[in-house]
């Protein structure tokens, strides 16, 4: 994807590179109203990026990559509570640090912040996770710079995606825990109507119930923030229902929270619950017990996204939708019913 630079901008306006330059650092009493105007729709319209950096303005990369995470949680927590994010950015950084490009974090929880980034930093290309919004992904359109989407089953042809199986992957530890000899099983998740993504592992779960023979309880199903806090909440009302044996949870923070509520009232896992999560963050091989999850290989995952957004700044990738494998990883937290 070939760059827009100043000269674009100025072949346009039919003016100088030092005019829209000044356009561009703010200079606007070097420059009339009407093309301050003029160079700002083409900007706009070319998909031109500014930058603070000398680079920049001679139309050169900056080996800048920005990772964008949208912070939808209602409660705002910061994304490195939760363990899934810290590990997978460190896979994109080192592997982008390697190939000599930098990274960018911005953490955004609101639309315009994407216009915010776009236009603070001169990037080669930009990693984004989990955005269903349509409006979102109309303003990353707004920007001629190569997008790689993780997680997220936004369609549109403009952008790359790399994705798990999520229903399946949902679907099998589901099974799992029913070939445990659990059938009443709860799951704990976010927000369903918010996330398309956990959409599909409620259906994954849902799935595995129905070709088992065992029936849909919706009062088992536990939805809230994505957080230590609400598996710790949701843990509670759990206790309550006394034909609940298993737990699935959508992410392996839910599930600490989960299992540490359960364990400071006496109960006993897995003798008394049987615990998946989903992720194997590095907390899940330490904690006790270790947590039987839903592997990712979260890292390499990373490493992975950093590969894919070079490959897609030099045009060196050809697929638009790219698919990570998961697996069981069991451990300490189930075991099978008598």
């Amino acid at each position: 994807m070939k760059r827009v630079t100043i000269s674009d901008i100025a072949k346009v306006c039919e003016t100088t590179k030092t005019t829209v330059s000044y356009v561009i650092n703010g200079k606007l009493n070097k420059v009339s109203p009407e093309m301050v105007q003029k160079v700002k729709t083409a900007m706009k319209e070319l998909g031109y990026v500014p930058s603070h950096s000398a680079k920049s303005l001679a139309g050169k990369g900056s080996n800048l990559i920005g990772v964008i995470v949208p912070q939808v949680d209602v409660t705002q927590k910061m994304i490195f509570d939760n363990p899934f994010y810290s590990e997978f950015i460190s896979g994109i950084e080192y592997y982008l640090r390697n190939s000599g490009y930098s990274v960018v974090l911005s953490v955004v929880n609101r639309e315009n912040c994407f216009e915010d980034m776009m236009m603070k930093w001169n990037l080669d290309g930009a990693v984004v996770f989990g955005i269903d919004n349509d409006e979102m992904v109309k303003i990353l359109g707004n920007y001629a710079v190569p997008v790689l989407l993780i997680d997220s089953y936004i369609t549109s042809s403009n952008f790359y995606r790399m994705n798990l199986q999520d229903e399946e992957a949902a679907y099998m530890a589901t099974k799992f825990l029913i070939e445990e000899g659990h059938k009443n099983i709860a799951v704990v998740t976010g927000k369903v109507e918010k996330s398309m993504l956990l959409e599909a592992r409620l259906e994954g779960y849902k799935r595995a119930l129905g070709d088992s023979g065992i029936a849909f309880r919706q009062e088992s199903v536990f939805e809230g923030d994505v957080t230590y806090e609400y598996g710790f909440e949701a843990a509670k009302k759990i206790e309550e229902d006394p034909d609940i044996t298993g737990i699935l949870a959508s992410a392996d923070i839910v599930a600490f929270g989960v299992i540490n509520y359960l364990q400071s009232k006496g109960r006993k896992i897995p003798e008394e619950y049987s615990v998946v999560g989903f992720d194997d963050t590095y907390q899940a091989k330490i904690m006790h017990p270790k947590l039987t999850t839903v592997g990712q290989n979260i890292s390499k995952r990373g490493e992975k996204a950093g590969e894919l957004i070079l490959n897609i700044i030099m045009n060196r990738q050809k697929e638009k939708e790219t698919w990570m494998k998961c697996e069981m990883v069991v451990r300490e937290t189930t075991r099978k019913l008598k």
